[in-house]
Order: structure tokens, then sequence, then C-alpha cells
């Protein structure tokens, strides 16, 4: 596969599009909510019959970064595409499997070739991935995408509403693999796990671990007072472990009743622990050298990664070497989102991708 891109800091789509010929799917992020639906419409007047998804948040392109406007990114070359959305994604997905299953039958769905990228209105995470990936994964298709920073998202030059857009790809000159970068590691000694013994996950909030206010563990394991704890966040997020792997479970806030919001649900009787800030620069390089070593190099890679990532990233100075970092290796774009999916988890503070050999 190979990616181009275009982007008009004025919401210009035609401007956007100029340089762009002969486009497989065609993936757009928009600045703001306000500007989806024309920017929709006007892809798929361009672009008749091309699959198109959609959303809000800052994108990158190779090694250049794009925060105002509308920015696309066009897939091509040795790719069958097909695009379509689970509507009610909040409440009743499944509803809507018949799509993902004819998109799958439009590409000629082959196990380790075929695979799907998703992005979804913000807070219908959990439900979308579960419906995606229970239909994917058994039959050796891997998922990756994230969350708009919108209610809305965008497919096929329409508008929807808490609902999931998807790309089913499949890679006709290869193998198409999903990757998860963790910057976080359990901490090397006494590492603790906590279990939730209240908590109310419709609402995204930690009541107790242990029996005790969660705001009272995560302060008192850190040392820290509860007004740093929104910032804290960045260096010392919540790890849901999960079998053999930890999963990214970022803070929003801290309620009066020591309960502890966050931008992933826990449920009662998960185990959490407290994660620390590992060598991030050797991690991306363990990463770009993992997908080397699994595909014998990539063509292409698309990737979701985290806005949390991305400030943190950006306020070290690193965000612009870590894309020319991954840049120098394969062709690389993608989105800032507001949350992660990778197979069959909801993630945070992540970094999610397809990686086509």
């Amino acid at each position: 596969m190979r990616l181009a891109y275009g982007s008009s800091k004025k919401g210009d789509v035609s401007e956007a599009l100029k340089n762009i010929t002969e486009p497989a799917a065609l993936f757009f992020s928009v600045a703001n909510e306000n500007m989806l639906e024309h920017t929709a419409h006007e892809i798929e007047r361009i672009f008749p019959g091309v699959p198109s998804i959609g959303g809000v948040g800052q994108a990158y392109c190779g090694n250049q970064f794009f925060d105002a406007g509308i920015t696309v990114i066009a897939m091509k070359e040795n790719i069958k595409v097909a695009a379509d959305v689970l509507e009610q994604a909040s409440v009743m997905p499944m509803k809507y499997i018949r799509r993902l299953e004819n998109a799958v039958k439009a590409v000629g769905g082959e196990r380790e070739k075929t695979a799907c990228f998703d992005i979804c209105s913000a807070g219908v995470d959990v439900r979308a991935v579960t419906t995606l990936s229970n239909y994917l994964c058994p039959l050796g298709y891997d998922l990756a995408g994230g969350t708009s920073n919108s209610a809305a998202v965008a497919c096929n030059g329409k508008i929807y509403k808490d609902a999931c857009a998807f790309f089913i790809f499949k890679n006709l000159k290869g193998k198409i693999k999903s990757y998860k970068e963790n910057i976080y590691i359990h901490p090397q000694e006494n590492e603790k796990q906590f279990m939730v013994t209240e908590a109310d996950p419709r609402n995204y909030k930690i009541r107790t671990l242990e029996n005790t206010s969660a705001e009272k563990v995560y302060t008192s394991e850190l040392g820290i007072s509860r007004d740093k704890i929104t910032t804290q966040t960045f260096k010392n997020p919540f790890g849901h472990v999960c079998g053999g792997d930890t999963y990214i479970i970022s803070i929003k806030g801290v309620e009066s009743d020591g309960s502890i919001t966050t931008f992933r649900p826990a449920n009662k009787m998960d185990f959490l622990t407290i994660l620390s800030m590992s060598d991030y620069r050797e991690v991306v390089q363990d990463t770009i050298a993992k997908i080397k070593n699994d595909l014998g190099g990539a063509s292409a890679v698309l990737s979701v990664n985290c806005l949390f990532r991305y400030i943190m990233f950006n306020d070290d100075h690193y965000w612009d070497n870590y894309l020319l970092e991954m840049c120098r290796s394969f062709s690389h774009a993608g989105m800032v989102g507001v949350g992660e999916h990778y197979n069959t988890q909801f993630v945070n503070q992540t970094m999610c991708c397809l990686a086509f050999e």
C-alpha cells in the first residue's frame, strides 16, 4: 500500500484533494465537528464511490503535523477496501453486524491479509470494539483504530451520530498486522495490584480500590496531593491487568467522594496497577524493529496516537522526532484520537496501528 495526503488550513476540500489521484480509500480528519458534514459531502462529490471515513482530531502524514482545517490521507495501490458504519454504537451496534459481514465479503476476506481500521463517536468505544472484534478476531482479522473528538463520524459522504465508521482492508501483496505501543511499565519492585471493589463503569468511575477510595490509594502510592492527580496520569496511569497484557486507563478527574473518573471504564473485580513511565524513545525503536521483523519491512503504517501521548511528547519536545523516526522506516500517517482500539480492547495513552506488508 502507498499513502498520499493533502491538507487545507482554511478548510478548502478541493485544495486538500488537488494532488490526490486514483485513491482506493480516503481517511480524513477535521479540526472541529462543524466542518465534518461539508467535508464528507465534498469528498464524496469529488471522488464518488471511493470508500471514505472521517472524524475530528489532529492528523499527521510523514513528518508533517496538522492541527487546523482539514487533512485527507489517501490509501492506494495493492489494496481492496470497503467502508461502512455501525449505528447505535452506544446501545446496539450488533444490530448492524451484517454491514461488517458484507464489507468483509466485498474485499474477499482472507486470514492475515485482511484487517479493520475504525473511528467511532466519543463515548461509544466499549460496545463498538466488542462488536467488531467478536466478529473479526476469530476469523484472523486484526483491528486497530480510535475515537473521534466528536459526537459524530463520517462514512461514504454521510454523517452519523453515535456510530462507528470502519474500513475493511485486504492487502493484495502480503499481510496486515495490528500493533499496540505501550510506553508504560509495571514497577519493578514491590508491584501492587489493586482490585476494583466498587465502580460505576457506565459513568467511567472507579469508586474504591481494595475497599479504600480510589483517590486515597492513588495519592498514597505516589506520595502526591489530590490536586496533582489529573496531571500525574501522564507519568502514572492505571493499568488494567488482563491475562498476560496490561491495558492503559487514563485518569480524567477526581470527585468529591474520592472516586476517580477515567477515559476508559473499569469494572468491579478488575485488577489495576499503577504504571510508571519507561524510556519511550527506546519503546518506539522497539516497535519499529518489531514491525520490520514481523513483516520484513512494511509498505505503510496507518495509526492512531492518543491525545495524551501527543501532549506529553510535544511538551517534551519529542513529537517532531517521533514522526521523523516513524517515517524514516515506512510510509506513516494517522490521527490523534481521544481513545484507541486494539483487537479486543479499548485503551488509553497508547498508539495503535495497522502495518501493511
